[in-house]
């Protein structure tokens, strides 16, 4: 005859069983072990990584861009801190003059007189886009440490470096010389290029804001340059855009970045041994057992948004919603990273800057073609999904967007010899 247990026992010996699956999750879920692992194993890879890219001219120099940056960097720096301000009616003018909507002539003087000072400069940082290599100088890549000010103002320095370009494009368009323009604007592209390689979301933002202030100007000039440099340009132009690093690789970077930020102070002292030197330093912060759920949580969330990062961007779009439902479903979540997301705005900025880079190459193939055959070819040359052909007549023929809401405005190309410029419009 079997022996019955009082209730209470039973009862007793589920519950200590519970709480003990609990305690062993608690204590996986608690753990770090892995995820410091896996930190450190990142962050050798990151900071020793190498960035080989299409080059765009031949003969290259030898090294890296970084390396060729790095006597120039002071000089830039100074440059911009002593940049002149402009007030509200001549920052007006400055951008009517860089879309094309007024000479170069109506440039404010000041300015003016600040691109002549700076353009010896400006020609060493285009040249060094030359490189045979890429990599960013060290101070713009994200593992550089904590510190960030220095970064900041070289992000400043460079913009003003691709001003200065944009503006170069259009005074040698303006003198007759498209060809040394077109040289111009390869070049600054590269230079957007170079800085989105190795710089995560701030390089890749400040890649795009490149592109759009050089866009226009590039346009103008590939369209008055002669028939043999369109067909230079049609090469150099396809691989500054098969150069353009990916999404997934620029998310990877941010997030070890932010681990780093976040949560150094819970690796072991051997962990944080391991470390870039600059990281050294990690005071430690309350709430660790809180924190070490955070940490899991980040690096889980990062995994998921780098798998779709590189996808078509109607699909990365619907994947993206899905993370955020997901997320917003789920229980005991912790403050997601700041850094590590790719925001509507951002997914907007990277893929005007593709858009962009795709319609200069078919507007290069369609002015050499037109130029060469006497006729506007009846599509693109290169095959695309994102615009299409519309010949208007024999003088002009138009290049549309077919991705909605970017570049809802043709661009206009005007047939050789019917007109010195064209009006590029882009309305995002």
């Amino acid at each position: 005859m079997a022996l019955k247990r009082p209730l209470p026992a039973l009862m007793g010996g589920v519950t200590l069983s519970v709480l003990v699956s609990l305690g062993a999750l608690a204590h996986q879920h608690l753990r770090t072990d892995a995820l410091e692992e896996r930190l450190l194993r990142e962050v050798n890879i990151l900071t020793q990584a190498e960035h080989p890219r299409p080059v765009h001219v031949t003969p290259t120099r030898p090294g890296t861009f970084g390396d060729a940056m790095a006597p120039l960097l002071p000089a830039l720096l100074q440059q911009a801190r002593e940049a002149p301000a402009l007030t509200g009616a001549e920052a007006a003018t400055l951008e009517a003059v860089l879309e094309g909507h007024a000479p170069v002539t109506d440039l404010p003087a000041s300015r003016r007189d600040a691109l002549e000072r700076g353009r010896p400069l400006m020609r060493q940082v285009l040249a060094a886009t030359h490189a045979e290599s890429g990599g960013l100088p060290e101070d713009l890549r994200p593992l550089t440490g904590p510190e960030v000010s220095r970064r900041d103002a070289l992000i400043q320095a460079f913009r003003r470096v691709v001003e200065d370009a944009a503006l170069e494009t259009r005074l040698l368009v303006s003198r007759g010389d498209a060809d040394l323009a077109v040289d111009t604007c390869v070049d600054t592209l590269a230079l957007s290029r170079e800085l989105a390689l190795g710089g995560g979301l701030v390089g890749q933002r400040l890649s795009a804001a490149g592109y759009t202030r050089a866009w226009r100007a590039c346009a103008d000039a590939l369209d008055s340059a002669s028939l043999t440099r369109k067909r230079q340009a049609i090469s150099q132009l396809t691989r500054l855009h098969e150069g353009i690093p990916p999404v997934s690789l620029t998310l990877h970077e941010e997030s070890v970045a932010a681990q780093l930020h976040a949560f150094r102070d819970l690796l072991t002292a051997e962990g944080r041994a391991a470390l870039p030197p600059t990281w050294f330093d990690a005071p430690g912060q309350l709430r660790a057992l809180q924190r070490r759920l955070q940490w899991r949580q980040w690096v889980e969330d990062a995994d998921r948004l780098i798998a779709v990062a590189d996808q078509p961007p109607e699909e990365r779009r619907r994947a993206l919603a899905a993370l955020e439902a997901r997320n917003a479903g789920a229980y005991f979540r912790h403050e997601e990273a700041p850094s590590v997301r790719l925001s509507s705005e951002d997914q907007e900025a990277l893929d005007l800057r593709a858009l962009r880079s795709e319609s200069l190459i078919a507007l290069a193939e369609v002015d050499a073609a037109r130029a060469q055959g006497g006729q506007w070819p009846r599509a693109l040359p290169t095959r695309t999904t994102s615009l299409v052909l519309e010949r208007v007549d024999e003088s002009e023929a138009q290049i549309r967007s077919c991705v909605q809401g970017l570049m809802p405005e043709p661009i206009v190309v005007k047939a050789d010899g019917a007109r010195l410029l064209q009006q590029v419009h882009d309305v995002p």
